[in-house]
């Protein structure tokens, strides 16, 4: 019997149940990835994360060689033609188990659902695995058997599980067959993919550099662990440091699990990381809300269908005004830590995790555009782009959302920059003619010279005014729909 694992959002030859299951249990074994650009550009995705997609793809067919599984790369297209390219390649080849990672989202989950039905047409047997989340989304529930709707409990819960069921090393297996063949050609495919995106990518020259083989993406996990971890709850707001573990781009293309990152930091800190009092417990509860927001996405669908989590908010009046969206996405609002983050995020493809509150607070409850808008343009734009975490965060700033911020709670963006850039170390990186101001100007410039002449915009919206807008629209609609 042959197997073929089909790749989406698990790139890692280990800590893959797909992969581990399939080698352990037939005699040929086989992986193929299906590059579908039509339906990447439909989802807004960056090219920045495509080409780390393309970049470990090359990667990783070197290191699944290692488990004897030769992996294809084909085109796909668009999400309606794999159906019909699945069953072709398991005919082709006398495939008579396929295996993937479940993904959650509705597209995917109805996609996969095609896929069942055709290879069943031709007695080709379909499962999938459920590496994508630590714990599985039907494992969280409530004492009425239903799903949480909001974070807190859901994590408690979340613990529980996690503990009673700590991750162990996988067991490596090895296949006899080297099942499909892959060629000089497949090579070639992946080059010319990586070359075409890489004259796509634009202001690349502050890009980071984002390694792509095994070795290095656990290295660079593990020196966060060691390095980082046990102070990650007071340094992770501040933009100017090394705070934060830079792994999300991995996760979101499936280059490293949660459960492997959980076993890693349970490897060097013992059941302490599990503990409130450990720093690293902070850092293992934003992999649990990385779960949460697809278990969300799993028992709610109609968030990954562009509604609103709270549906009531799908009638809400949100401005219309193109003027200041593109203003806010060139980094041109007149409020610095939101234009510092934003053209970091153009220039990079990547926003720390506090800039991301701040920048959408402000469009959301500054400026009062859609959040659909920005939840959109974020994916466009960032390498670690990853729908559910990016919907579910989006919702939140937005207050629309599971576990959302009430409305009435809206962040001063000047504020927040006295408090994370004091210095203003982050802001003159990125705005450079505000580079001899004082800290106690750069957070407010306007008010203490004439920022045109540096070639600053002034602030498109004034804070409390804007604010008072926004709690007012809030409030009116609320109360008309008692």
């Amino acid at each position: 019997m042959s197997a073929l694992v089909w790749l989406r959002t698990d790139l890692r030859s280990s800590w893959n149940s797909a992969i581990d299951y399939a080698v352990a249990s037939h005699e040929s074994v086989s992986a193929v990835y299906f590059v579908t650009q039509k339906q990447w550009s439909k989802y807004n995705m960056a090219n920045s994360k495509i080409a780390l997609i393309y970049q470990r793809l090359v990667s990783l067919q070197e290191e699944l060689k290692e488990r004897n599984i030769n992996l294809q790369v084909m085109d796909g297209g668009i999400y309606e033609t794999l159906p019909e390219k699945l069953t072709e390649l398991c005919v082709k080849n006398h495939v008579t188990h396929v295996y993937c990672n479940a993904e959650y989202e509705w597209d995917e989950r109805q996609r996969d659902a095609s896929v069942k039905n055709s290879l069943n047409k031709m007695d080709v047997a379909f499962a999938t695995f459920h590496d994508t989340c630590l714990v599985k989304p039907t494992e969280v529930m409530n004492l009425k058997n239903e799903p949480y709707k909001v974070f807190t409990p859901y994590f408690k819960r979340w613990l529980e599980i996690t503990l009673r069921q700590l991750p162990g090393v996988p067991e490596k297996c090895s296949a006899n067959d080297t099942g499909l063949k892959h060629s000089e050609d497949d090579n070639q495919y992946i080059e010319s993919l990586i070359s075409k995106t890489n004259r796509q990518k634009t202001d690349d020259s502050d890009a980071p550099s984002w390694p792509a083989t095994a070795p290095e993406i656990t290295k660079k996990m593990n020196a966060f662990i060691v390095e980082f971890a046990p102070d990650y709850p007071k340094n992770r707001d501040i933009p100017s440091i090394e705070g934060t573990s830079k792994i999300s781009p991995y996760l979101s293309i499936g280059a490293l699990s949660p459960r492997q990152c959980l076993f890693h930091v349970l490897q060097e800190y013992g059941e302490d990381a599990l503990s409130p009092e450990h720093g690293a417990y902070t850092w293992v509860k934003e992999i649990a809300w990385r779960d949460f927001y697809r278990y969300v996405m799993f028992h709610f669908p109609h968030v990954s269908r562009g509604l609103p989590f709270q549906k009531h908010y799908q009638y809400f009046k949100w401005e219309n005004n193109q003027q200041h969206f593109d203003a806010w996405k060139a980094g041109e609002t007149g409020y610095p830590i939101v234009d510092a983050a934003m053209i970091a995020l153009k220039q990079t493809g990547w926003m720390h995790n506090r800039l991301r509150m701040i920048v959408a607070s402000f469009y959301c409850k500054h400026l009062l555009l859609p959040w659909k808008w920005a939840e959109d343009y974020f994916m466009s734009q960032l390498i670690d782009g990853d729908y559910a975490s990016n919907n579910g965060g989006w919702q939140w700033s937005a207050s629309v959302g599971t576990d959302a911020a009430p409305y009435f709670r809206i962040f001063n963006p000047t504020t927040q920059s006295e408090r994370f850039d004091p210095q203003g170390e982050f802001i003159k990186t990125w705005l450079p003619q505000l580079a001899h101001l004082s800290p106690k100007q750069v957070h407010e410039p306007s008010k203490h010279c004439d920022v045109q002449r540096l070639g600053y915009a002034l602030p498109i919206v004034e804070h409390k005014a804007s604010v008072a807008r926004t709690k007012a629209q809030f409030k009116g609609f609320l109360a008309a729909l008692k």
